[in-house]
């Protein structure tokens, strides 16, 4: 089952301050972006839409914990890759790890995306903390141990 996610991508000048650095605030917006990506490479999506799924059974994934460490600036047009490893999934949440790597191998920042699953309630239309479906344990593990600490 996968546990690991990469996707690299390219610094656009929209994302970059006055210096043509990524402004912090856009790692946040690449962390949804792998995310994303990885839930689309398991056939599945963040947001059930689908049909199929029956009102009562779709779930959300919102954010309960977002941090970010940087070491290594980004710059416009630079290539970068995200990898997204699953720290832990805990009967209501999933943790990643995700990291952000310079073409060269220097790692650029890490950050830790906590989700939860929610279920919006029929009758109180409020969204409550309910465990993950099996239709997504059955795709989704936590990284091997060896993967997880963090990068000097």
């Amino acid at each position: 089952m996968p546990h690991r996610h990469t996707l690299t991508e390219r610094v656009q000048f929209a994302d970059t301050d006055m210096a043509g650095i990524v402004h912090f605030s856009n790692f946040f917006r690449y962390m949804e972006r792998v995310e994303h990506d990885f839930f689309r490479a398991l056939d599945m999506s963040i947001w059930d839409n689908s049909p199929l799924i029956p009102d009562e059974e779709r779930v959300g994934w919102p954010r309960v914990h977002v941090s970010c460490d940087y070491r290594a600036p980004l710059r416009f047009e630079e290539q970068f890759t995200m990898e997204l490893l699953v720290e832990e999934v805990r009967p209501k949440t999933l943790r990643y790890l995700i990291r952000f790597w310079k073409q060269d191998g220097t790692l650029s920042a890490e950050g830790h995306l906590v989700a939860a699953c929610v279920r919006k309630d029929a009758m109180s239309g409020k969204m409550k903390a309910v465990e993950i479906p099996a239709r997504f344990l059955a795709k989704i593990e936590a990284a091997p141990a060896e993967l997880l600490p963090a990068v000097k």
